[in-house]
């Protein structure tokens, strides 16, 4: 029997796993930007969702044993897709709301400071919307750590770009 249920959650992993075959991360031309947006992310938080739960409840079982490290990467991957698509969300949204204020040449010049932020995170969100056109796989792109850290800094920076504006 215990030899039953590792191969149930073997088969399990190798399921979850195959599910990501074909997810890619969607995006679409922003208005007159010459930049672009993720579009339609549901189905991947669905997944995630789904998936890290599985992840968790695997890990728990008494029969891992055989693939505890494989099963150990694989919720690791997953939540670190979660947190490079939370990340990707709050910077783009950010993003667009920051945009158009930093369009003008007026605001860049009383604003110095928060326009070489804001200008720093433009020119990283371009090069990662970029970088989508290369390879959109979510599981690639979303496990990236270097992407992660890209993203946690264009948050950081507007964040500052906002406390600027309020006061």
């Amino acid at each position: 029997e215990s030899a039953s249920k590792e191969y149930s959650l073997e088969r399990t992993l190798d399921k979850m796993q195959k599910d990501w075959t074909g997810v890619v991360f969607d995006r679409k031309a922003w208005r007159d930007t010459g930049s672009f947006v993720l579009n339609a992310t549901d189905e991947i938080q669905i997944l995630l969702d789904d998936q890290v739960v599985k992840a968790m409840a695997m890990k728990a079982s008494p029969y891992i044993g055989p693939f505890e490290d494989r099963a150990r990467q694989w919720e690791k991957t997953l939540l670190t897709i979660q947190e490079v698509l939370d990340s990707w969300l709050k910077c783009q949204n950010g993003w667009l709301y920051l945009e158009p204020i930093f369009g003008s040449d007026d605001i860049m010049q009383q604003m110095p400071t928060e326009g070489r932020k804001f200008k720093t995170v433009d020119v990283q969100y371009r090069k990662m919307m970029e970088k989508l056109k290369i390879t959109a796989d979510v599981v690639v792109v979303g496990a990236d750590e270097e992407l992660l850290n890209q993203l946690q800094q264009s948050n950081v920076l507007l964040d500052d770009v906002n406390k600027g504006l309020s006061e």
